[in-house]
């Protein structure tokens, strides 16, 4: 007997085709704005399919950013744990932290510039920044926190302060930002070198720019002495 909740589609499964469907239509035009008629549209099923298997359209949200985080922070987290041991159980020097922020917010800058910065993910993620919704709680929690709390441990090294002191949370964020802005401000930088995409030669280029950006941060230490 054919399934009442789907449309005919013989190659991906009605969950999974209602995520994409929701990467899509909530990039575009965010949690309040798409209708659950636009998302059944999208994946090619009927409407009564959101609250069967999500509970509804806020329930399909919070779907959309689970699988965002376990595609595309599948990457980054590796390398966040794998830091935070060597933070436990290592005693850092500060070049040892230098490049180890190197190394994570790079594998970071990597996968902004490769996953293309106009993707549906990336306008999801810079929305909940500005306009956060309830499943904020949950992007923080599973991504932002881990990320931020790393980044200050390591400049705290470099800095020679706690990692809760507060000028280290906001040079945390400064840095992080540095990164970001390929996202927020990518039709920026695409005018400005005449840019379609990122080549890996272009892809090497930003990474050797911003490497340079932070050991500007390490010589300004020494300065200071």
């Amino acid at each position: 007997m054919e399934d009442p909740l789907l449309l005919p589609h013989p190659d991906r499964d009605t969950r999974q085709r209602l995520i994409d469907a929701g990467l899509e239509i909530f990039g575009t035009y965010n949690l309040e704005g798409a209708t659950t008629r636009q998302l059944a549209e999208q994946a090619d099923v009927n409407q009564a399919a959101i609250p069967y298997y999500f509970g509804g359209k806020e329930g399909l949200y919070v779907a959309v950013i689970e699988y965002l985080f376990s595609t595309n922070f599948a990457v980054i987290g590796p390398v966040v744990t794998a830091l935070q041991e060597d933070l436990a159980t290592k005693k850092l020097t500060k070049d040892d932290a230098l490049a180890l922020l190197k190394k994570l917010l790079g594998t970071m800058l990597e996968r902004v510039l490769t996953r293309n910065a106009s993707s549906t993910w990336a306008r999801i993620i810079m929305r909940e920044q500005m306009q956060p919704t309830p499943a904020f709680d949950l992007i923080y929690e599973k991504g932002i926190r881990r990320l931020h709390e790393t980044v200050s441990m390591l400049l705290a090294i470099i800095l020679e302060k706690k990692p809760t002191d507060r000028k280290v949370v906001l040079r945390s964020h400064m840095v992080v930002g540095q990164v970001l802005i390929f996202l927020a401000g990518r039709e920026t930088i695409r005018r400005r070198l005449n840019l379609t995409g990122y080549t890996d030669e272009e892809v090497k280029e930003v990474r050797q720019a911003f490497e340079e950006q932070l050991d500007i941060l390490r010589l300004g230490t020494e300065a200071k002495k």
